[in-house]
């Protein structure tokens, strides 16, 4: 192998740390959560930790042509029903795995029947390693835990749905 080829081969390392720590400022910079890049089969995934908040969306419906304002994440059957009956969701901050303990063995942060006050913590969503608490924005009471423990989960996916108290 020749010297020319071993620095082509250098060449074509993903991201040098100059380019890196562009990429990083340029991340911090924007209002994303995630980015991965993917260049000769190597990858780069950066991530946030972010804090989910619980979404009160009322039911309301759009009349004519008006455009709706951004809305958190799109309404599904189960979503609907459980807003129908008054309750609110905590949704999932990311793509991660739902955790209902702080580890295996220890109790659940949150069980059917609990009250819950605003910003307690009632699961975790791990991602990359990272666990990201995800918490109360409301005081409530846990009516479903709606995903099981170590379940994958996706952005904007509820988690537990609670009653508000107030």
């Amino acid at each position: 192998m020749t010297a020319a080829h071993k620095a082509a081969e250098g060449d074509s390392a993903l991201l040098d740390f100059e380019e890196l720590q562009e990429l990083i400022r340029l991340f911090e910079a924007t209002g994303l959560s995630e980015i991965e890049v993917e260049e000769n089969g190597k990858r780069i995934r950066l991530a946030k930790a972010v804090i989910s908040e619980t979404h009160l969306v009322p039911m309301q419906e759009v009349k004519g042509n008006a455009a709706p304002k951004a809305s958190p994440p799109v309404l599904n059957d189960l979503t609907e029903s459980l807003l129908a009956e008054g309750l609110v969701t905590v949704d999932s901050p990311m793509v991660g795995t739902y955790y209902a303990s702080s580890g295996p063995g220890a109790s659940p942060f949150v069980q059917v029947g609990d009250t819950v006050d605003a910003n307690q913590v009632v699961c975790i969503v791990e991602a990359m390693k990272i666990m990201n608490e995800v918490v109360s924005k409301v005081p409530a009471i846990v009516e479903r835990i709606l995903v099981r423990n170590g379940e994958p989960v996706e952005y904007g996916q509820p988690l537990i749905a609670v009653r508000p108290l107030a």
